[in-house]
This record gives structure tokens, C-alpha cells and sequence, in this order.
């Protein structure tokens, strides 16, 4: 009897899993619908996103704020600068400008755009963890990984994107504090990358982005 006790307990542990991966995948899903996860429930906020080759170098640091969603400004540090207004673009070299108009970037319905690739997301949701609390840099945050992509868009064609994500979270405010993204892939690059990128983020409700008259 002894020999099976291992097995049995291996078996009891098991069990669960399916319930607790779907109950993981369904609390990430719903944190698209006006949770952490949706960026238009995201206020005001800025975030600098560091990007790591797999030797831990820095390749490059991506600075942005975001008023909203529709409202941004952002670009490579030191380097040329892009201010989003829906789907109105304009291009500087600083992120206070001066700007020029820029031929538009975002398709005419930005929102929609946006919210159809969120959609994409949560349908191609895999690999979903929900592991709790954890500490980051003296922070108590709540950490989720997912895989997840959208899917080819026809319009460009047949282009799409996807990474493995892992967000932590303040239980407290329920904002993204930290976001990575690693093993990147895309339809010109089917091999995940090695590269890891590091968002860090600042919430100030005296953000704004004001398009140039």
C-alpha cells in the first residue's frame, strides 16, 4: 500500500489545477473590462520602459505619458518624440515639442482599434498564472502572467503581435505598477525574442497631452 501513497497524493494535488487555471484566466480576462488591464480605465500616468538584450544590457529606454488612452505622447529617449490625439499625429523632437503635423499613425477609429486588439487578447489567453503577493523594490504587489497575442490584421497585412506579460499590480489601487514583457513574437519574427522589457509606472492626475493649435 505504501507504494501507491506517493501516487495518491500526486493525484489529490492534480485535481484541482484545471478549476484553478480557469478561475487565473478568467480573473485576468476580466481585468481588460475596466480593471488594470484596460487602458481606458487607466488615469493619468507616465512610465518609463527600459529595454534588456538576454545578457541583461540595455538596448534602449522608451519614455511616454498618457492623459488617456487617445491622448499620448512618447518616444525613444533622446530621440524623435510622437504626440497621439485619437488618431491625429504630430512628431517632435522633444516630448514638450515644438510639433509638425505628422501623416496620421493610428487607424481613423483609434479607440476601436484598441479596443478590438484588447478583445484579441483576452480570446488568445494562455499560460496564465496568478501567483498572489509579491515583493518588487519594497512594494507589496499582486503578480499575473499571461501569453497572450492578437490576431493578423487584415488591413496591414496580415500583421499581428504577442508576449509573454507579467504585470504586478497594487492590491490597494488596483493600478499596474510594474509591467515586463519577454518572448516577444510577431509575424515578421515567429522565434521568441530574447529580448525583456521593464515598464515602470507613475500615476499624476496633473498629467495632460495637449495637441499643438
Amino acid at each position: 500500500m505504501r507504494h501507491f501513497l506517493p501516487l495518491i497524493a500526486c493525484l489529490a494535488l492534480a485535481a484541482p489545477a484545471p478549476a484553478l487555471a480557469d478561475d487565473c484566466r478568467d480573473r485576468i480576462a476580466a481585468m481588460f473590462d475596466g480593471g488594470p488591464l484596460d487602458p481606458f480605465a487607466r488615469p493619468p500616468h507616465s512610465f518609463v520602459g527600459t529595454t534588456y538584450d538576454a545578457e541583461g544590457t540595455v538596448r534602449w529606454v522608451y519614455e511616454a505619458r498618457y492623459e488617456t488612452a487617445l491622448k499620448t505622447v512618447g518616444g525613444m529617449r533622446g530621440g524623435q518624440q510622437i504626440l497621439l490625439d485619437g488618431s491625429d499625429s504630430w512628431m517632435g523632437e522633444t516630448p514638450d515639442g515644438p510639433w509638425t503635423k505628422a501623416p496620421n499613425l493610428m487607424p481613423a477609429d483609434h479607440e476601436g482599434f484598441i479596443r478590438a486588439q484588447m478583445a484579441q487578447n483576452v480570446k488568445n489567453l494562455d499560460r496564465t498564472d496568478c501567483p498572489g503577493m509579491v515583493d518588487v523594490e519594497g512594494m507589496t504587489l499582486e503578480k499575473f502572467v499571461y501569453f497572450t497575442r492578437t490576431d493578423p490584421m487584415p488591413d496591414a497585412a496580415g500583421a499581428w503581435f504577442g508576449a509573454l506579460n507579467t504585470v504586478f499590480v497594487d492590491p490597494g489601487t488596483g493600478r499596474v505598477m510594474r509591467w515586463e514583457t519577454s518572448e516577444s513574437v510577431a509575424h515578421y519574427a515567429s522565434e521568441p525574442s530574447g529580448d525583456v522589457q521593464v515598464n515602470v509606472y507613475t500615476y499624476d492626475p496633473a498629467i495632460t497631452v495637449t495637441p499643438p493649435m
